[in-house]
């Protein structure tokens, strides 16, 4: 049960790891290697326990879904799924605002979208805009966010030091820029 409850903590931390680095780069860190090595201890002493009562058809479901639970967890690009999950969820508000940018009108951004953002804003680019998500904390060398393209192969100033381009299509004009 201890195992089930670990691996569950652990999905939650992934899925959270973007708004988690706003806080604390460094203890999200340590929190999610933490929880890792939690869930793998609890999931061993789980197989173990089915082990020491010969009960060898429970060891053998009980290794199967750790084997999978751990390959889903660890294989999952857990950023683009938070952002591509956000977007769907917010998909007419993010449509407002690139209606706003191509009639020239003020950019209203709403509180959530001042909290997804690294600085609170979203930066207009020449003919695009740019909501940065992901900036490294230590030098500010590279950066990642939302963009509205209107032509996709364009590219941005993701942070002091970077340049980036489109990687993932979110769908109508909005792009993931890294």
């Amino acid at each position: 049960m201890l195992a089930l409850f670990a691996w569950a903590l652990l999905v939650g931390l992934e899925v959270l790891w973007i708004p988690a680095t706003r806080v604390n780069l460094p203890l999200s860190w340590m929190a999610i290697l933490v929880v890792w090595l939690w869930a793998i201890v609890q999931s061993v002493k789980a197989v173990m326990s089915y082990l020491s009562r010969k009960a060898y058809g429970r060891c053998v479901a009980a290794s199967v879904a750790i084997a999978i639970t751990w390959a889903v967890v660890w294989t999952t690009n857990w950023n683009a799924l938070y952002v591509e999950s956000f977007f769907a969820l917010h998909r007419d508000t993010f449509a407002q605002l690139a209606i706003a940018h191509e009639n020239h009108r003020p950019l209203v951004v709403p509180w959530w979208m001042r909290y997804l953002s690294v600085d609170g804003e979203v930066q207009k680019q020449g003919d695009a805009i740019y909501l940065p998500v992901v900036l490294d904390q230590w030098r500010g060398e590279s950066g990642a966010g939302i963009a509205y393209l209107p032509v996709s192969k364009t590219s941005l100033q993701t942070s002091a030091g970077s340049v980036g381009g489109p990687v993932h299509d979110l769908g109508d004009g909005w792009w993931w820029v890294e």
